[in-house]
């Protein structure tokens, strides 16, 4: 996983629970690197998951809440930093829609050696789009704080109903947004 989501995952507890809370995070939740991420950098994922455990322990927030509040905090993080990638894009479906065939081609050239999770798109109808999410991170949390913070942006009100499948790992996911 890209350091650019640790750092984003960093400041977002620095600006909502104060650096206190980051450095006890910190102290408790890295293993190799004390805290310090390059952008670019390649980190294990599991090493994101155990900061959220320890920022859930400290805040008694549950681990689930917080990475979709995560998700909903790097996609403004990420909107603000690369708005060049936006421009064209004028709702929740749309962005929704190029995800996979736009946005993380251009991910994949910002961040050499990205591996972002695939998403496949099918438009049910005006309202309904599918999403099926596949990471063998099974990070569907993160997806779903994302999803909620694209609509966030655009304005739009959503409904998400996920499913897990496959082996139930959340490795496999489908989204359904209705709006």
């Amino acid at each position: 996983m890209k350091g650019m989501l640790f750092i984003s995952f960093l400041d977002l507890v620095e600006s909502q629970y104060g650096p206190d809370t980051l450095e006890v995070v910190l102290s408790e939740g890295t293993a190799e690197n004390s805290g310090v991420y390059i952008a670019a950098g390649d980190y294990p994922h599991t090493e994101l998951i155990a900061l959220i455990v320890s920022l859930s322990k400290h805040t008694g927030i549950e681990v689930s809440h917080l990475i979709k509040s995560f998700g909903m905090y790097h996609f403004a993080e990420f909107i603000a930093a690369y708005p060049q990638l936006f421009t064209d894009l004028n709702s929740c479906f749309a962005l929704l829609e190029k995800v996979d065939s736009f946005i993380h081609q251009e991910v994949r050239l910002l961040y050499p050696g990205a591996t972002p999770p695939k998403f496949d798109y099918h438009r049910v109808n005006e309202d309904t789009i599918e999403l099926l999410y596949q990471s063998p991170r099974c990070m569907g949390d993160v997806a779903e704080g994302l999803i909620l913070g694209c609509a966030a942006y655009y304005g739009e009100k959503i409904g998400i109903k996920r499913e897990r499948h496959g082996d139930k790992s959340g490795a496999l996911e489908r989204f359904t947004i209705t709006r």
